[in-house]
């Protein structure tokens, strides 16, 4: 999914749950602490939150992170219904997930991963939401690096 549609995709939602609760831009604005232009442009997908923002903006609405977001495969990129949970993995499946995430992220990550097999299911649809975020985070990052890659290279 281009990052375009997915910033206009967070600011519909955002759009939805702002008018849902009754808020207006400025309203919005001042409980998720930036300006109403940010909101304005978040709702027409000029601009897409950060962490903190969007963190903010999860508990004004009530809502998990992974609300804000269409559930995507990993593996064609097409919109379906979920991504599995780490609790369907099998444990040899979670060993290797491990392994491989010991290449790539951070110590926080890590425990975070290692903590996943212990958690409840209120915790673990936190973390689901979270790595959500981040894969959106890194696939807007990844195709504005494509992007950069593309106008140096003309």
């Amino acid at each position: 999914m281009e990052i375009e549609k997915i910033n206009r995709y967070v600011g519909n939602k955002i759009k939805e749950q702002r008018i849902f609760l009754g808020l207006t831009q400025e309203e919005l604005a001042k409980k998720v602490g930036v300006g109403k232009t940010t909101i304005s442009n978040y709702e027409v997908g000029l601009r897409s939150p950060k962490k903190p923002q969007m963190i903010k903006l999860s508990e004004v609405f009530g809502i998990s992170i992974d609300d804000f977001f269409p559930s995507v495969n990993p593996q064609n990129n097409n919109v379906h219904s979920d991504i599995p949970s780490l609790s369907s993995l099998t444990e040899q499946q979670q060993e290797q997930l491990l392994k491989l995430s010991k290449l790539d992220l951070d110590d926080s990550i890590l425990n975070t991963v290692e903590l996943m097999s212990k958690a409840d299911d209120k915790f673990r649809d936190k973390i689901h939401s979270y790595a959500k975020f981040e894969y959106f985070e890194y696939e807007k990052e990844l195709e504005q690096k494509n992007k950069n890659n593309r106008n140096s290279a003309c």
